[in-house]
């Protein structure tokens, strides 16, 4: 920055200042322009010095007030005016036209050469503009710095507030503090900002220069930084600058940030995959694990969420993989505030949570809040082991227990938890999977043609038996259901009075029941597309 003040101190020049006082000393000089006699000051000299030896000949007695007004009106910084010859001041009537619009007045003397005045001006202010960007390249370098320490934010605003001698505020858009490096009136300030406004501000409270500006970056919108500073304020210059260089360094925080965060879930992903398919476990070893806090051995439960229509074979899988995302994510954000070590991620279509703890409340209120936000969620939490390398036994069991909670009665829990099972749960969930269907497929297979015949079995199982709550469930009449399951004994070929056939039949049952209810999940062509989506 070069000012009418730093002009007048070369001595070289003997320039007088005539008229402005100490005020015009700090105005900042852009350029100096030799004004050619004749002409008058237009719009592009604003901030400009103009070097005149005079009025041309002939004008009238207006002369010096034209060539005032036109200066001022062109937004000039000052007028340098050479002496007559053996004249030891300047005309009365430039001097009085100066004074009466407030425009700086310097003289210089009658053998002065305004093209060395203009050219030693431009010299100093292209050196002064060096110096500044030099100084700036220096402050910057420092900012830059910051991103790499281990609190970046805090670190830069800190740098900041000690270039500039300022107290450095940082507001979420609702006026909270999002960070603050020095005692300025923060609650103050905040009131007294213009929210409406999208440019820069200035203003005093109390004994403080505030400047507010506006910044926008990925994480939040419409954040207000703030300097404020006791004395006097920072130079424009370099607040405009700096402030630029801490909004462009903040928006690269927040990247960094998100980039790290969505590798840490891609790997957090990575790692529940291989756990719940008891794939590679050895492989991967516990320094894949252990750095998201799980201990080798603690009592560990897998839970799985979804939705009810994710089951339906027509979903559209573009809708089911947008759901995913949006409930994984939620669940992810949830799970992390939570101090217990923990995997979420998606599996065969579902979304999964593994945690190292006993309590499994967290399941609930992670639900809760899905339903809050309209995801009519359920979940399955499966039993607690021992070590992560069972892991898969209780996504197992997890699972077994999001189809019981997708296919619950209206008013059911939803949320349904293994250690709750009884036996014939259990029985279920531990044998060969692919046997089970198939044995149950053989004893049920005539029923199966019969839709009406295997939904009455299926509602008269639930319903322990009973003629009357099976007929008044499926609104059909009580002997229509007598027909319904004579005919089922003929096709199953024992009869539903028989214990073991009752066993049998009941088993066989659930197995269907479940498999109908989760056969979305573990269709072929969703498991080579479509198996894990829910990282976005």
């Amino acid at each position: 920055m070069f000012t009418i003040g730093d002009l007048q101190r070369n001595v070289d020049l003997e320039l007088q200042l005539m008229v402005g006082g100490n005020r015009a000393r700090t105005a900042e000089i852009a350029r100096a322009e030799v004004l050619q006699l004749g002409r008058l000051p237009a719009a592009e000299h604003r901030a400009v010095l103009l070097l005149t030896s005079g009025l041309p000949e002939g004008a009238g007695p207006g002369g010096a007030e034209a060539l005032v007004a036109a200066a001022k009106t062109a937004g000039a910084v000052g007028i340098v005016h050479t002496l007559a010859a053996d004249a030891t001041r300047l005309p009365p009537a430039i001097v009085a036209a100066a004074g009466a619009l407030d425009m700086p007045l310097l003289s210089a003397p009658a053998n002065s050469s305004l093209r060395s005045i203009k050219d030693a001006v431009n010299e100093r202010v292209a050196r002064s503009e060096l110096v500044l960007y030099q100084q700036l390249l220096a402050l910057q370098s420092s900012l830059i710095a910051a991103v790499s320490t281990p609190d970046p934010t805090d670190s830069l605003l800190r740098r900041l507030g000690a270039l500039v001698n300022s107290t450095v505020i940082l507001y979420y858009p609702d006026g909270r503090l999002l960070a603050a490096t020095g005692d300025g009136p923060a609650s103050v300030i905040w009131q007294r900002i213009d929210k409406s406004s999208q440019e820069r501000q200035q203003f005093t409270v109390g004994q403080w220069h505030v400047v507010a500006s506006l910044i926008n970056g990925p994480e939040e919108a419409h954040r207000w930084i703030v300097l404020a500073r006791r004395g006097h304020p920072t130079p424009q210059e370099i607040v405009s600058q700096l402030i630029t260089t801490v909004e462009q360094l903040l928006d690269v925080i927040a990247l960094s940030r998100r980039a790290a965060a969505t590798e840490e879930a891609l790997q957090r992903a990575d790692v529940l995959q291989r756990l719940v398919m008891n794939n590679g476990y050895e492989k991967f070893g516990w320094d894949q694990v252990r750095r998201f806090g799980f201990e080798p051995h603690g009592p560990c439960f897998v839970a799985a969420v979804a939705l009810p229509h994710w089951s339906q074979r027509r979903l559209d899988p573009e809708l089911h993989s947008q759901q995913l995302r949006d409930v994984t994510q939620i669940i992810r954000g949830l799970v992390s505030n939570s101090s217990s070590p923990h995997l979420v991620g998606s599996h065969e279509g579902v979304a999964v949570v593994i945690l190292q703890c006993r309590d499994s409340r967290l399941i609930d209120e992670a639900v809760g809040v899905l339903r809050g936000r309209e995801f009519q969620a359920s979940a399955g939490i499966g039993r607690r082991v021992a070590s992560l390398d069972l892991i898969g036994n209780s996504y197992r069991d997890a699972r077994l227990a999001l189809t019981r909670s997708l296919t619950r009665a209206a008013d059911g829990p939803a949320v349904q938890r293994f250690e709750d099972f009884a036996v014939a749960d259990i029985a279920i969930s531990t044998a060969d999977e692919d046997q089970l269907l198939r044995r149950s497929h053989d004893l049920l297979a005539k029923i199966e043609a019969s839709e009406h015949l295997l939904e009455t079995l299926i509602v008269y199982m639930r319903n322990d038996l009973s003629i009357n709550d099976t007929a008044n469930e499926l609104n059909i009449h009580p002997n229509s259901v007598r027909y319904r399951i004579g005919r089922a004994e003929e096709l199953i070929g024992g009869s539903l009075r028989s214990l073991p056939t009752i066993v049998d039949a009941f088993l066989a049952v659930q197995v269907i029941a479940r498999n109908r209810a989760g056969s979305v999940f573990t269709l072929n062509e969703y498991r080579k597309g479509h198996a894990n989506v829910a990282l976005g």
